[in-house]
């Protein structure tokens, strides 16, 4: 009887972590879904402004991404070896002017979504558990569906967007290249004006 009891508690002790995994998968999934269907709804009701004023998109959608976006890691990241490099203030700075930047790249994505249900897909976790990437398609009203990966990391007692994959092409690394090419020609005070200058172009 000993063994048996002993047998069944390490069966659970195996099963039961996996189970709290797959369970806190799907609250993250739920989470995604519920923040992209408010951004979704809100772009749909201001969809014309927002396409003749397209740098409205950070000041539109802010109030919903922030809380759930971790743009001081996302940029943190872009950054990569130049981030210790910067003085607080810079990287302050360029945090606030790439922040823009994602959100309008970010919101153009989802401008011209056709009204249909988007499609989720199954979080993939990282092998130490610390990463989750939750996949979804969204369909514009012409053309292709276009994937939009969020990948979160656990910051906290909550989990948070460290960056996003429009069709495979991550955020991040996107401008990691060009962050260096800014950097190395006119230094940190270089980037932080050709974010200006994108900001207010694009």
């Amino acid at each position: 009887m000993k063994q048996l009891i002993s047998s069944l508690l390490i069966t659970l002790a195996l099963f039961l972590p996996i189970g709290q995994a797959q369970a806190a998968d799907q609250e993250i999934r739920a989470l995604v879904k519920e923040v992209s269907d408010k951004i979704l709804k809100r772009t749909a009701a201001r969809r014309d402004e927002l396409r003749q004023h397209p740098e409205r998109l950070s000041a539109v959608l802010g109030d919903l991404v922030n809380p759930y976006f971790d743009f001081r890691a996302m940029t943190q990241s872009a950054m990569g070896k130049y981030w210790p490099r910067a003085s607080a203030s810079e990287q302050n700075l360029i945090t606030q002017e790439y922040t823009k930047l994602l959100i309008r790249t970010y919101g153009a994505a989802v401008l011209n979504y056709s009204g249909k249900p988007i499609e989720f897909g199954q979080p993939k976790r990282s092998k130490d558990g610390k990463r989750v990437e939750v996949p979804s398609k969204v369909t514009p009203a012409s053309g292709q569906p276009v994937s939009i990966d969020y990948r979160m990391h656990q910051v906290g007692d909550k989990w948070m967007v460290y960056d996003v994959k429009i069709d495979g092409i991550s955020l991040i690394a996107n401008y990691r290249t060009s962050f260096a090419s800014e950097i190395r020609k006119g230094g940190m005070s270089g980037l932080v004006a050709a974010l200006k200058e994108k900001n207010r172009l694009d």
